[in-house]
């Protein structure tokens, strides 16, 4: 058995894992539907936003127009095998909170954690609060996902946002920007030289047609900064597995 963990390492540099991480046996449970979403992410992120905007008083037949619709029928018959949409006796439907923070970006962490693991991590968790002091100060930070290889971390920042990059969105070029930032500091405050440190991010950032970057400044400071975007186009399993063993910590 090991000696090292993710909660023994972060011991030694000044920080400690507070409270519950991800579910893990949930994530396993939902990871066909995990993958089918991150595999077409545009789709159902049109099936989400209607959603998101249901009224309890909804019927299945409506939402089986709204699937067909987002062409997403194969998602939402997953979302109701495995109960993130409940359907009454009535035939109208139910989508309680655990479900809503599935659909708005849980699903993005746990395709992270299933990511990890099939990738080769000794360990991993995702959704986790780490605790830190530093001379004499505390905080935490949320982490998205950690994972371990050894007994060296990476860490991984997810952002479910918008598919489709309007360069001229200030807002959404903001929030992109804002997570490299936010995994850099990741890295200077629990990492360690040598360990990477990653923003998996459902936004397309590269136009296949120009063979260009669609957001150079963005890539620019993310390779200033040594931090690894997985973006849309990666998100399809194998290529995500590809990317997550590029980020995989080698170990001492």
């Amino acid at each position: 058995m090991t000696r090292f963990t993710i909660e023994r390492v972060l011991r030694e540099r000044g920080a400690w894992l507070k409270g519950a991480s991800g579910d893990e046996i949930g994530a396993a449970a939902r990871a066909e539907l995990t993958r089918l979403i991150g595999a077409r992410y545009a789709r159902f992120e049109a099936l989400r936003n209607a959603l998101m905007r249901l009224e309890l008083a909804t019927t299945a037949a409506a939402l089986e127009e709204l699937a067909a619709a987002a062409d997403a029928k194969d998602i939402l018959e997953q979302m109701i095998d495995s109960e993130l949409i409940v359907l009454t006796p009535s035939g109208h439907l139910l989508i309680d909170n655990r479900a809503k923070r599935y659909l708005t970006g849980g699903w993005l962490e746990e395709l992270a954690w299933l990511a990890a693991i099939s990738a080769g991590a000794d360990e991993a968790i995702y959704g986790q609060v780490v605790g830190w002091e530093v001379k004499g100060y505390t905080g935490e930070n949320e982490i998205d996902l950690i994972m371990r290889k050894g007994d060296a971390l990476s860490f991984v920042s997810c952002k479910a946002l918008r598919s489709e990059l309007d360069i001229n969105d200030k807002k959404h070029r903001n929030r992109l920007m804002d997570a490299v930032h936010e995994a850099d500091n990741l890295a200077d405050h629990f990492g360690e030289k040598g360990e990477k440190v990653a923003v998996l991010v459902t936004t397309d950032l590269y136009d296949e047609i120009r063979d260009s970057a669609r957001y150079q400044a963005l890539m620019g400071k993310a390779a200033v900064l040594d931090v690894r975007l997985i973006a849309l186009e990666e998100l399809v399993w194998d290529k995500l597995l590809d990317a997550f063993q590029s980020i995989l910590p080698s170990f001492t």
